[in-house]
């Protein structure tokens, strides 16, 4: 069976990529008005960013998806004990509130399941490390943003949206981290 995760994994981490440098730009907008007052033309320019920065992350969920099933699937192919099943996956990181338990579930099964194989021990030590801050960073940048998306308008540019927009580089490069550590 082909390994057709890979491709998927690259554009995804593509994607990822135009995460961090549309949230860079965000961030430095936050500095910005901590200094100046904003013109309709700067508001409007950060409308536009977030809103391309929204479009990225749907199409890259939707691609996360893909990629994780087809990761399932595969290694469900090398190793039909594999206990994680594609849609098992699936379910494990979309349904709410499940997912506080499947998305650890999923990276802490797979880095299980590598640490047993002699040749793929050492990735599986690596994603075991990775998943603890990964998971860490996913709540604490869930809760964060949750509780910004109830502040009103005019508090929307202070420092806990830098704080915000700093955990979600770091909750996005623990992502490319991980997608780089299995699709190795």
């Amino acid at each position: 069976m082909k390994q057709t995760f890979k491709p998927a994994g690259k554009v995804l981490q593509g994607f990822l990529w135009a995460d961090i440098g549309l949230t860079v730009l965000l961030m430095i907008n936050v500095l910005i008005l901590g200094f100046f007052e904003a013109g309709d033309a700067f508001m409007n320019y950060d409308l536009i960013v977030s809103l391309v920065l929204s479009l990225i992350v749907m199409i890259y969920t939707i691609i996360y998806l893909v990629w994780l099933y087809r990761v399932h699937n595969y290694l469900q192919y090398l190793d039909s004990s594999y206990p994680i099943t594609p849609g098992g996956a699936l379910a494990r990181v979309m349904i709410p509130l499940y997912n506080l338990y499947g998305i650890w579930n999923v990276y802490s099964t797979m880095a299980n399941h590598f640490k047993k194989k002699p040749s793929i021990r050492e990735i599986g030590m690596r994603l075991a490390r990775f998943v603890p801050v990964y998971y860490l960073l996913f709540l604490t940048t869930a809760i964060l943003n949750s509780y910004l998306s109830r502040q009103p308008v005019e508090e929307f540019y202070n420092s806990l949206w830098f704080i915000s927009y700093t955990a979600d580089i770091a909750l996005v490069i623990m992502y490319i981290k991980i997608i780089k550590i299995v699709s190795a």
